[in-house]
């Protein structure tokens, strides 16, 4: 390029910005606003995990006392769902109390949490999978127990990542009570072929056993 070509070049730039001076600050000035507003919504998210989790690790400490107070349990449960709903710590909080109240033979209240936590998960995404697996078969779990077959089913018929193992079994047990014995059957043989664990694989035979043809 000689100097007469790279004088209209520059010439011809300098023209352009002189006109569109004004749309450059704008875009310029969108581009800072996003940036700063991405920055502080990581940092506002990263506080936020911080208070949630120190809500969290005195639930916990709470929890492993000798005398635990449910009321206190409760209450820090329902201030980490109010403050934080995008934190997963209360759900957390939530599967801890839904073990106490069963271990309490507070059948009815643990299923009302586990309910609310299985509801909270279903509207996560795939970050959630191990978690929202386990809340399903600890939910169909309880419903089997309380007789509850037609939500137990609709539990179990979800997609699961992982456990699928377990949920045939339990498929297999609602078939059982539903004194449908063909498909109790399937149920078991596939969580037969699924299981990776040769206790499992017997205890599963053993039901298979009593299954009546």
């Amino acid at each position: 390029m000689n100097d007469l070509t790279q004088n209209r070049y520059l010439q011809s730039s300098l023209s352009w910005i002189k006109e569109n001076y004004i749309k450059i600050i704008l875009v310029f000035l969108l581009l800072s606003l996003l940036f700063s507003w991405i920055f502080y919504r990581n940092f506002l998210q990263e506080e936020n995990s911080k208070e949630a989790s120190i809500l969290f690790d005195e639930f916990n400490f709470i929890l492993n006392n000798e005398n635990i107070d449910l009321d206190k349990l409760s209450s820090l449960q329902e201030k980490t769902k109010k403050d934080f709903p995008d934190q997963i710590y209360s759900i957390l909080m939530n599967l801890e109390l839904s073990q106490l109240d069963h271990n309490l033979n507070n059948f009815q209240d643990s299923l009302i949490r586990l309910r609310e936590v299985n509801s909270e998960l279903e509207k996560r995404g795939n970050e959630t999978s191990f978690l929202k697996d386990l809340s399903r078969l600890r939910l169909a779990l309880l419903l089997l127990s309380e007789n509850e077959l037609i939500e137990a089913k609709e539990v179990l018929d979800k997609d699961f990542t992982f456990f699928k193992e377990l949920k045939y079994e339990f498929l297999g047990d609602l078939e059982i009570k539903s004194l449908n014995n063909m498909a109790a059957k399937e149920n078991y043989e596939t969580a037969l072929d699924l299981s990776p664990s040769e206790i499992h694989r017997e205890l599963i035979k053993i039901k298979l056993s009593t299954v009546v043809n």
